[in-house]
């Protein structure tokens, strides 16, 4: 069971987890909570972090550059990443819902999922036009 001292310190994260639109990383909110009155160091910030992801509150995600962001799990999007230029498209849908990708046989085979992440590496439209016609 989490103590009262555990607690007070993923709450303001929490909270400016559910504020912010998106995925944010752990400097950003680090640098967000500095600039209100708590003051958790950076490796407090990733500790929490990891905390909530245990819980199944938080999910995590790694961009092209290696960074980690970090969401609330209620907000359930994946992703198409272009290896050449970067650029990040949210899909519309979830690829991996219960019925499409056999979660549930995963759950049947004794696995009790906290959250999930999807994502598609590739070449954005831009840079296969790039290719084509030479620009690369």
């Amino acid at each position: 069971m989490a103590s009262a001292n555990t607690f007070l310190r993923q709450q303001p994260l929490l909270q400016l987890l559910q504020q912010t639109d998106g995925e944010i990383s752990a400097q950003e909110l680090h640098q967000r909570l500095r600039a209100t009155r708590h003051r958790a160091g950076l490796a407090t910030v990733y500790r929490v972090l990891k905390q909530l992801q245990q819980a199944g509150i938080v999910r995590c995600r790694k961009l092209p550059s290696g960074e980690a962001v970090y969401a609330p799990v209620d907000r359930d999007e994946h992703h198409l990443t272009c290896v050449q230029c970067g650029h990040i498209q949210t899909l519309p849908l979830c690829p991996i819902s219960s019925g499409s990708l056999g979660l549930g046989v995963v759950v049947m085979q004794g696995f009790r999922p906290l959250f999930h992440t999807f994502e598609i590496h590739g070449l954005c439209r831009r840079c296969q036009q790039n290719e084509i016609s030479g620009n690369v």
